[in-house]
């Protein structure tokens, strides 16, 4: 009977500690690639080669000046959640931005209403 007892202790003892470490897990929050420039912000929208603004007028904005965390909203021009610091960042119109990632391609920002 002991034995029995024992047993039928496991599963219970088992489904004590997987509750226990999922509660002390913490969940993390991440906000979409966001860049902060005069005040306004722009989401990222993905990548573009660099044809396709072979024929734009960019105009260099400035340089990335301070990488936040992903879960940090960027409040500060010239600031990002997932751009580097010293990333050139382009104005190609009012409402897009793009910055010049390493291999040459643009990362496309489109300014958030």
């Amino acid at each position: 009977m002991g034995n029995r007892l024992k047993l039928a202790g496991i599963p219970v003892i088992s489904l004590l500690l997987i509750l226990c470490l999922g509660c002390g897990s913490k969940q993390s929050v991440s906000y979409a690639s966001v860049l902060n420039y005069n005040d306004e912000e722009y989401i990222g929208k993905g990548i573009e080669s660099a044809e396709v603004f072979a024929d734009a007028d960019l105009t260099l904005a400035g340089r990335i000046q301070k990488q936040l965390e992903p879960d940090q909203y960027p409040d500060t021009n010239l600031s990002s959640n997932e751009l580097q610091e010293g990333t050139e960042i382009y104005i190609v119109n009012d409402d897009m931005l793009v910055a010049l990632q390493e291999d040459r391609s643009f990362k496309v920002f489109e300014r958030m209403n």
